[in-house]
């Protein structure tokens, strides 16, 4: 993003805000840093509404931290605060496809536990906020905290550590069962669950992490391929105006060859919640035979090569781009690249989760392209279709494609990317039966054949 904020920009948004917004945005950006001052600071804005305030320009003093901005940026696009967004100059629908707003589960910079509890609060009607607020001014301590914002009063709990939002650093869960105690409390089930299940989604990424790592220390893998092996990836343009203009190749090292993502969807079903049932296409998808002949070959292929392998099937469309995040957070300076293949059905731009919902390609890239993984190659290769129409007609009941119709075309924007598709725009992707995908066997087979030489991904 070209536009960066400016001290003058950061107090034009501040004072645009309204109170209650001014609330949500302390409580996500100073809720884990600083609860205490978080409080301190809603204390003296709640008796100067009128008032120009610097909280703002405060915390990135406070902070002082290279990515301030990214994390305000998240914030404000969390709060949908699009046309401030616009007003100081940036593309909120760039920003909504880079930080996924309204998917409590994913956040970049953002705590995630205090993206879930700001989206907890944003469910609750007035009603229902009060009822609670009562409840846990009751029974967990905060009888003399009289606020209607409920995100004040879960500051006042994650102060005196009621609330526990847990680390990913130091493996450390996250504990939010006072809360959802209270949300049983006062019958608000469906919230209970909403926050039992945003807690167990962050706890079970810790867990496992650390299982993973305990499986890469235990285990002693084969010298499968040569130690000398030398793989380049040949610059794009954007690559060659970038600082790399000195360097002509990525170099590779089969030992910290990176990380391959791994998504088969072979089973689909058709969601059912009301809120995303619009999304799903009217004609149920099949499920997806023969896909399991391209996983193995995927998995055998890029074990070889030194590729750690992380393995997920029949994601739905929120689990997929939870996937991805993992896998990008896994990257360390050390590894070469990082690989994501995705096996579904789709159409021009978007893949389907096994909800039948579709996925952004672009979104999948935004991930991808995470200041951790400057300066290395990433790679998508795509298995889906991109239309309905076939290149080719061969009326064999072997065969099957990976799509519908329609859907919006996207394109890669991004430095030391590469984007594989099975097929091109408007055109299905045919896949065997038994014997898989023509593209993912065909791509098997040719990096195998070249990878002791070498080998230039573009011109392959």
């Amino acid at each position: 993003m070209t536009v960066q904020l400016s001290q003058e920009d950061v107090n034009f948004i501040e004072n645009e805000l309204a109170f209650v917004d001014k609330v949500s945005l302390i409580f996500l950006l100073y809720g884990q840093r600083n609860p205490q001052y978080a409080l301190q600071i809603l204390n003296v804005s709640g008796r100067m509404h009128s008032e120009e305030t610097n909280f703002l320009v405060d915390w990135i003093n406070y902070e002082r931290s290279t990515t301030w901005e990214d994390e305000l940026l998240e914030a404000l696009t969390i709060l949908e605060q699009n046309l401030l967004l616009l007003r100081a100059g940036f593309d909120d629908e760039e920003l909504r496809s880079k930080y996924f707003p309204r998917t409590a589960e994913i956040a970049l910079h953002i705590h995630p536990i205090l993206k879930g509890l700001y989206h907890f609060c944003e469910r609750l009607e007035d009603d229902k906020s009060m009822k609670l607020i009562k409840q846990l001014q009751q029974h967990v301590g905060t009888a003399s905290v009289q606020h209607e914002c409920l995100e004040i009063v879960l500051l006042h709990l994650i102060s005196n550590d009621t609330i526990n939002l847990g680390a990913r650093d130091s493996g450390k869960e996250c504990d939010v069962v006072a809360l959802t105690a209270a949300c049983k409390s006062v019958e608000l089930y469906d919230e209970s669950d909403f926050l039992k299940a945003i807690a167990d989604h962050f706890n079970g990424s810790l867990q496992r992490v650390q299982q993973e790592q305990s499986d890469a220390s235990s285990k002693n893998l084969p010298n499968l391929v040569e130690q000398s092996m030398n793989v380049s990836l040949a610059p794009t343009k954007e690559m060659t105006r970038s600082s790399r203009s000195t360097l002509e190749r990525y170099e590779f090292d089969h030992k910290r060859a990176g990380i391959v993502l791994l998504i088969n969807q072979f089973r689909f079903y058709r969601e059912t919640n009301p809120e995303l049932v619009d999304m799903v296409p009217s004609r149920a998808l099949k499920d997806r035979k023969g896909t399991e002949v391209d996983k193995n070959a995927l998995v055998q292929l890029f074990t070889d090569f030194g590729y750690e392998i992380m393995l997920e099937e029949n994601n739905t469309h929120h689990q997929i781009l939870q996937s991805v995040q993992h896998a990008v957070q896994r990257i360390r300076p050390t590894h070469c690249s990082l690989i994501v293949c995705l096996l579904s059905h789709g159409q021009e731009g978007i893949v389907f989760g096994s909800n039948s919902v579709p996925v952004e390609v672009k979104s999948i890239q935004h991930l991808m392209a995470h200041e951790r993984l400057t300066g290395k190659p990433k790679l998508l290769i795509v298995q889906a279709c991109q239309g309905s129409d076939l290149q080719s007609a061969v009326p064999i009941p072997s065969y099957e494609h990976d799509g519908l119709d329609g859907g919006e075309r996207t394109a890669s924007v991004f430095m030391d990317f590469l984007i594989a598709w099975s097929t091109v725009p408007g055109f299905a992707s045919i896949r065997h039966i038994e014997k898989g995908s023509w593209f993912i066997q065909e791509l098997c087979t040719k990096l195998r054949q070249r990878y002791k030489r070498d080998v230039n991904l573009r011109s392959m």
